[in-house]
């Protein structure tokens, strides 16, 4: 693991890496200096080494840095890029000696590009300058293509998810698209197994974010050989829990068709794998909520400008972050056939950052699933005989000394580490109980833990 962290001094900046053990002891660090006007933006991790992607702030949008930082050796390599256009890159994928990446234009108008960099070549793909379509995802399929994840509106203006294979040289190898007759595609992911891709998508209504169903494409290359839809209300379980959750639901269930019946959460699918012949994946509740009074940390960015010198920068004033609500995970044969589902409620949260905080583990008989919010582990057991275990684990991540005031959810974070070890960071605000000046502080902490079976 490496920690990443800029420090102050004058015109430029320190860049220091830590690289810790799985037992968070540092085993190294090394420094380097970049002018003030890089900041950093994404770090792909691969086998051997650590890209780091900087770019150069109110420079056009044409400067980038892209530094190797290579742990067994500790050694640093920079490269600069220069691109002849005026880019705001939205995606980046490492392939080899190439940087792919999509991108908007001045004009708003999207880009997919390769950059060559051993012969600082760039090829770009012009075909979405042509078309109202936007570049939802980049992902590598192999070492010698990757494939474009890309939503636009059908003619009927429902919303549509198209996945284009590329190879290097940025030729399109095929593409399939995953649509709905009568609803809109909201979100889709895509697993790529024996041949065979399985796209999983959650449809709703014309113009509406909220799903109200799933649907289960099977592609070989660009053919499509077979399509299930299920709505979320002809699942038992689901129906019930939701005419719980929702009084309302009950009347508009028995005066409206299920396939036009809402039941007011925005759904995104987080977690997708395949695993003795079935077909797993997880879906989570996150929705922005804009009715903040302006004084949460959730209208703040809580990072340095390199280039001001300042702290948290104001983002939305009415910004009081992103609500987690429920969560529910799918087991279904690989012929899109329902064998199990789970649905539970979540505390209701807010975070700053827009993605899924679930975390799951399968057993045989059962379910994990957890996450980690202000400090504390929310954890559940889903036996597959429906009986639900729920437990609350506090993290203590602070010295005897040390009195905990409160936690903060901007930034925070749960990432897999190995096995069914994980680590999670965060913020806290503490003060010294023994200092001469008992004044508050706010530290940020990084912490592992593993989740153990219990038989």
């Amino acid at each position: 693991m490496i920690l990443i962290q800029d420090q102050e001094t004058g015109k430029k900046l320190n860049w220091k890496i830590n690289t810790y053990s799985r037992e968070l002891e540092k085993i190294k660090d090394t420094i380097f200096q970049l002018d003030r006007s890089f900041s950093l933006t994404k770090i792909i991790s691969e086998k051997s080494s650590f890209k780091l992607f900087f770019k150069k702030n109110y420079s056009n949008e044409k400067n980038y840095l892209i530094i190797n930082y290579l742990p067994s050796s500790n050694l640093i390599e920079i490269k600069e890029i220069i691109l002849p256009l005026s880019l705001n890159i939205t995606n980046i994928l490492m392939l080899e000696d190439k940087l792919v990446f999509s991108s908007k234009m001045k004009n708003g108008k999207n880009l997919l590009s390769i950059y060559n960099l051993n012969k600082n070549q760039l090829v770009n793909i012009y075909e979405y300058l042509y078309r109202d379509k936007n570049i939802l995802k980049l992902k590598k399929v192999n070492s010698n293509y990757f494939s474009a994840i890309t939503s636009e509106r059908s003619k009927n203006n429902l919303k549509k998810i198209e996945r284009e294979i590329y190879n290097l040289e940025g030729e399109k190898i095929y593409s399939y698209q995953i649509e709905s007759n009568n609803h809109s595609i909201v979100d889709t992911k895509i697993l790529d197994y024996k041949n065979i891709s399985y796209s999983v998508s959650l449809f709703g209504n014309k113009n509406s974010n909220e799903s109200i169903g799933m649907q289960i494409d099977k592609f070989r290359y660009d053919s499509l050989i077979s399509t299930q839809k299920k709505y979320f209300l002809e699942i038992n379980l689901i129906k019930d829990f939701m005419m719980m959750e929702k009084k309302n639901l009950t009347k508009k269930i028995n005066k409206k068709n299920i396939s036009n019946s809402k039941f007011g959460y925005e759904l995104y699918l987080d977690t997708i794998f395949i695993e003795n012949n079935n077909l797993y994946f997880s879906i989570e509740s996150i929705k922005a909520d804009y009715s903040n009074d302006g004084f949460s940390n959730y209208s703040y960015i809580p990072f340095y400008n390199t280039y001001s010198g300042t702290y948290d920068r104001k983002i939305n004033p009415n910004f009081g972050g992103y609500s987690h609500d429920i969560n529910l995970f799918m087991k279904f044969n690989l012929n899109g056939k329902l064998i199990w589902s789970s649905i539970s409620k979540m505390n209701s949260f807010n975070t700053f950052s827009n993605r899924a905080y679930n975390n799951y583990i399968l057993n045989e008989n059962k379910l994990i699933s957890f996450y980690v919010n202000k400090g504390e582990i929310s954890y559940t057991e889903s036996l597959f005989d429906g009986i639900n275990k729920t437990s609350k684990i506090g993290l203590n991540m602070i010295s005897k000394e040390d009195i905990k005031i409160s936690n903060e959810t901007n930034p925070e974070g749960t990432f897999h580490w190995y096995s069914n070890n994980y680590y999670t960071i965060g913020v806290q605000k503490i003060k010294n109980n023994k200092a001469i000046q008992k004044k508050n502080k706010r530290i940020f902490y990084i912490t592992n833990f593993e989740i153990r079976n219990k038989n």
